[in-house]
């Protein structure tokens, strides 16, 4: 089993350190060297304080955390830098078999690129670190200890669930009686069941909440002179890099101030809506002095007066349509299967009306109004392309904006 353990701490950087109350190492693994100030000094006995400084000033913050005088169950220094690679380490205690309480201290390597995701890496450390399987009692107790919220489990060549740990029972908040023997696709779903070896799929799995969870199995293969006659499935939850991952996908198709879809959004939607649709509208809309709104009132009214605008557009659209800020003060409407020109003429008429109907109510003694310029163009009468029609509805707007200063 020991090589097991030495694939997974080698693929996921792991590295761990167990010390005693008085800063003497009592053991560590090989990893921990790439962050050691002074490897040469990496022995059973020797001070901590001698291998990594940053343990150096945490005395009193160690000393509370043995003593539990803190509401803190454990030490966290993010973020350390180390022959530029970067690293997180947690500090925690733990009792032995003995009774004996030490303290125990993990660390993860950050890649420099991954910068973006390390706050949210951080926290996924904290509850789901990857561990080894040691044959050795206290070095499985030590990584048992960090493991306690990943899920593992032991399939056969057919699937079927031979072995589970206490993770996964909480999870599912079952017993072993009724796991076991059964097909670990009864528990997780996924788009491919298959097994290779040292594969890695994603499942999802719901919860004793019903909450759906994302993990990241990794599949290790267990065999007997050379032939695999079983498989171990370590799985961490990903959840947080799920929601991550929806959260930077919303943030690079909308408009950080407004929350509307913006112009890359709009692009994608016009696209579509082309090989779609017989004929729709799109309509330009630009706030007429809306400079001269910040120079009076400053920046902030005239972010108060894009949301303002913002909302009476979305209140106005009908729910097939789409509302868009493509820049500055631009937004666009879509109107979705809008191309008949008595049609567009009664929209026109509506929008001019909405500015003067619904002024910005800034203060008390200052209410902001407002007017708008409009540029309609139609697919597929006068453009059969996205950028053509955007360049079309914009020439309108242009020329109505400039006619109504005259």
């Amino acid at each position: 089993m020991q090589n097991i353990a030495q694939f997974v701490c080698n693929k996921n950087k792991i590295s761990y350190l167990v010390f005693d109350q008085n800063f003497h190492i009592l053991e560590f693994n090989d990893i921990l060297r790439n962050i050691a100030d002074d490897p040469s000094k990496m022995r059973i006995g020797e001070d901590i304080r001698e291998i990594l400084w940053e343990f150096i000033g945490l005395e009193d913050d160690l000393n509370n955390l043995y003593k539990e005088n803190s509401n803190k169950h454990s030490l966290h220094l993010p973020m350390i830098l180390k022959a530029n690679k970067y690293y997180d380490l947690d500090i925690e205690t733990f009792i032995s078999d003995s009774g004996e309480k030490f303290f125990i201290a993990y660390g993860i390597q950050k890649s420099k690129e991954s910068l973006a995701y390390l706050e949210t890496l951080k926290e996924i450390n904290k509850k789901t670190l990857i561990y080894e399987i040691q044959e050795k009692k206290t070095k499985k107790q030590h990584f048992d200890h960090i493991n306690q919220k990943l899920l593992s489990f032991n399939v056969d060549l057919g699937g079927v669930i031979t072995a589970v740990n206490n993770a996964f029972l909480l999870f599912f908040d079952k017993d072993k009686s009724e796991i076991i023997g059964k097909h670990f696709s009864t528990f997780f779903k996924a788009r491919d069941f298959s097994i290779d070896a040292n594969a890695t799929i994603i499942f999802n799995a719901k919860n004793e909440r019903d909450e759906v969870i994302s993990f990241h199995a990794n599949i290790i293969p267990l065999d007997r002179d050379g032939i695999v006659y079983e498989n171990i499935i370590l799985c961490q939850d990903i959840t947080y890099l799920k929601q991550l991952e929806k959260e930077l996908k919303f943030a690079a198709l909308h408009d950080s101030l407004t929350g509307l879809p913006n112009r890359s959004y709009l692009l994608e939607k016009i696209d579509e809506t082309i090989k779609t649709s017989n004929g729709f509208t799109i309509c330009l809309i630009d706030i007429n002095k809306f400079k001269s709104t910040n120079d009076t009132y400053g920046h902030h009214a005239g972010d108060m007066l894009l949301k303002h605008v913002t909302k009476i557009l979305s209140d106005f659209v009908r729910e097939q349509d789409t509302v868009a800020r493509i820049g500055g003060d631009k937004f666009v409407i879509l109107f979705n299967t809008i191309n008949e020109e008595k049609d567009i003429n009664k929209m026109k008429e509506r929008l001019l009306e909405l500015a003067p109907k619904h002024p910005l109510f800034y203060s008390e003694d200052d209410i902001i109004e407002f007017s708008f310029s409009l540029g309609f163009a139609s697919y597929p009468s006068d453009a059969k392309e996205t950028l053509s029609l955007l360049k079309q509805a914009d020439k309108r707007m242009y020329y109505n904006k400039t006619s109504s200063e005259l």
